[in-house]
């Protein structure tokens, strides 16, 4: 859906932005830094980037009205006319100190970058880069004088580790822009960049349905309305054949299809409504499958019960016909639960 590896850093303001509520400082830049030097320029590329994996797309937006989010105004006057770039880093960088009034928020280096030639949709685009660098790293130095070495220890930013960090594209301005946003730092802090600093939320796109679809379902099979592992499995396994075969979701045909007409089809339809609006999921009734989703989602996707005698059971079985070769009981003697296990030949 994106693509960074074509990208060129045109302009980067940096500023130090403390904490507000401890009186600490703001300090903010006048010119642009100088980032000529090849591997410096290739080192912020990296941890500009690199971590930005995730396909949600968010768009800026406010609860009165679009113009009254600040971030989406100061970007918007920059793409219009670069030259309103180093002023409207300054007044982000003004914005988050401001908002910036929770103790546990961490001072910083707020990076505020003007990208050309990003890729999104397989188009091209300017885009505006907003990263902020909260915790530092020890780094060993090895000095060296003819054949004497010596040691000593400098602190600095780990370019695989970067803390928050959003990249705005120029495209769908009148939507709040199409916004990419990272936050390793999953904090009580988190809620202070996305929501009072940024004021962004989730676009309701196919990936993000496709993703809360099967989120949804892996919560689902978690709860009561399933008793036996086995069948929990066996959904699960229906989850991921369903989506990888067919082009569109009808919440109602998934539900029955993928619980095979079980009493519980209907709580698993209600219960996927309610996890897509409790996460801003809009319109899951009827969407086309995402398949960027399912390789990601299949690796977090139990297809085996694992039992408490270092045992595994897997089911690669994607219907509920799997169980008549699998039975579940107690054993009296030995006080403990056991499967039994129907089959033709080993393999």
């Amino acid at each position: 859906m994106f693509d960074f590896s074509g990208v060129k850093i045109d302009k980067l303001m940096l500023h130090g932005v403390g904490n507000k509520f401890k009186e600490e400082e703001i300090i903010i830049s006048q010119d642009c830094v100088n980032i000529s030097d090849g591997p410096i320029y290739g080192l912020l590329g990296k941890y500009f980037f690199q971590q930005f994996k995730e396909n949600e797309i968010y768009s800026f937006s406010h609860e009165t009205d679009l113009c009254y989010n600040e971030v989406y105004q100061f970007t918007k006057l920059a793409f219009a006319d670069i030259s309103n770039f180093a002023n409207s880093s300054q007044a982000i960088a003004r914005h988050l100190y401001e908002v910036s009034t929770h103790p546990n928020i961490k001072r910083g280096e707020l990076w505020v970058v003007y990208i050309k030639d990003a890729i999104f949709d397989e188009n091209v685009y300017d885009a505006i880069g907003i990263f902020k660098s909260e915790n530092k790293d020890a780094f060993i130095r090895i000095n060296s004088n003819g054949n004497l070495y010596t040691l000593d220890w400098l602190q600095g930013i780990n370019i695989d580790k970067l803390d928050k960090g959003c990249i705005i594209f120029n495209n769908q301005m009148e939507k709040g822009f199409q916004v990419l946003n990272i936050d390793t730092n999953r904090s009580v802090d988190t809620k202070y960049w996305t929501e009072s600093f940024l004021g962004i939320q989730k676009c309701s796109t196919d990936y993000l349905k496709t993703k809360t679809l099967v989120e949804a379902c892996k919560e689902f099979v978690k709860k009561d309305y399933i008793a036996e592992q086995s069948e929990k499995v066996v959904m699960l396994n229906n989850v991921i054949n369903y989506i990888n075969t067919v082009p569109q979701i009808k919440l109602d045909d998934f539900s029955v299809s993928v619980a095979e007409g079980a009493e519980y089809a209907e709580a698993l339809m209600q219960h996927i409504a309610d996890y897509a609006e409790m996460n801003e999921c809009l319109n899951i009734e009827s969407f086309s499958i995402d398949k960027a989703v399912i390789k990601k989602v299949k690796r977090n996707i139990k297809s085996y019960i694992k039992l408490d005698t270092e045992i595994e059971i897997k089911i690669k079985g994607t219907s509920n016909k799997s169980k008549q070769y699998l039975e579940k009981g107690y054993d009296d003697k030995k006080q403990m639960y056991y499967y039994k296990v129907y089959f033709n030949k080993e393999e």
